[in-house]
């Protein structure tokens, strides 16, 4: 397999925000507590980097796999088809991955108790049923909340939990602010994915998948969207009110004009090519400079 095609496989070029999930646990830890450790979150890290890449290729792999002969999905789509790429090459590839992102997983289980390898099992079954078995994820009402809470609850919960081994207690309350603080980049993640399922509604019908979009129709999928952006605002302005997040992150909100302009530009094209990447980029833009400002915010606190 070729670097060009395992880059469009895996979509490495998304990875950059596992960096910023560990940076988001590691600044609640330090804003909350003063400390965090990174004995156990590193190995942790490398096995979600490794997870990221398998996930993206086996959804690759199985929308490949799964499409009908409608369409030019196939054919014009497809990085696998338009690449005429060896499925047994790629099955391969997941098989070792797999592998190597297991047996880390497992290592970390053994030093660091049951929760890791509770937390590890569920993010693993959910993320391989995003797009595997009989009834997949991505091909439900539930396919928008199948990406938003495991991507930016549920992993930044695990850098959490490990960051917290011999440091204090990982409870209830801890678990409550860090869900309300993801609150987010789970937003804005809900709202991207409902943003390509919106554009992929056609293709999607048509290949047997029913998301979202498909039973409340793409004007009102828009209008969610649209709540969903500016209700992430608001949720930076609420944390920073409870004095849940430093008041530094509150300049993240005045992002919000400015990405607000360029991705109006959906609200009256909803075509994959020419808007989708221009969604990713400047929603990604507001995750992460919430995360860098909350960091910041943290380590100012600290010191």
């Amino acid at each position: 397999m070729t670097w060009k095609m395992f880059y469009q496989l895996t979509e490495i070029f998304t990875t950059p925000l596992d960096v910023m999930w560990l940076i988001l646990a590691f600044s609640y830890s330090y804003f909350y507590y003063g400390t965090f450790n990174w004995a156990f979150t590193l190995p942790a890290f490398i096995v979600v980097f490794l997870f990221h890449l398998i996930i993206n290729m086996q959804n690759n792999y199985m929308d490949y796999k799964n499409a009908s002969d409608e369409g030019i999905y196939k054919t014009e789509i497809s990085t696998i088809g338009r690449n005429n790429m060896d499925m047994t090459v790629i099955r391969k590839w997941l098989i070792g991955m797999s592998t190597i992102a297991g047996v880390i997983g497992l290592v970390l289980a053994y030093f660091t108790g049951l929760p890791t390898l509770i937390i590890g099992s569920i993010a693993a079954i959910l993320g391989f049923s995003y797009s595997a078995g009989p009834k997949p994820l991505n091909s439900t009402i539930f396919c928008e909340i199948a990406v938003a809470i495991p991507i930016a609850i549920c992993i930044p919960a695990t850098y959490l939990y490990l960051g917290s081994i011999g440091e204090w207690t990982f409870d209830a309350a801890a678990v409550g602010k860090l869900i309300l603080i993801t609150m987010v980049p789970a937003i804005i993640w809900f709202i991207l994915q409902l943003s390509n399922n919106t554009c992929d509604l056609e293709q999607d019908l048509q290949n047997g998948r029913k998301t979202l979009v498909s039973y409340i129709g793409i004007p009102r999928a828009i209008k969610v969207f649209q709540t969903g952006f500016w209700l992430s605002g608001l949720m930076i302005i609420l944390l920073v009110v409870l004095k849940l997040a430093p008041v530094i992150t509150l300049f993240a909100f005045l992002l919000y004009p400015f990405v607000w302009k360029k991705i109006s530009v959906f609200f009256t094209n909803q075509n994959k090519r020419e808007v989708y990447m221009v969604l990713v980029k400047n929603n990604s833009l507001i995750v992460m400079i919430y995360i860098a400002l909350f960091a910041i915010g943290s380590l100012i606190s600290n010191l």
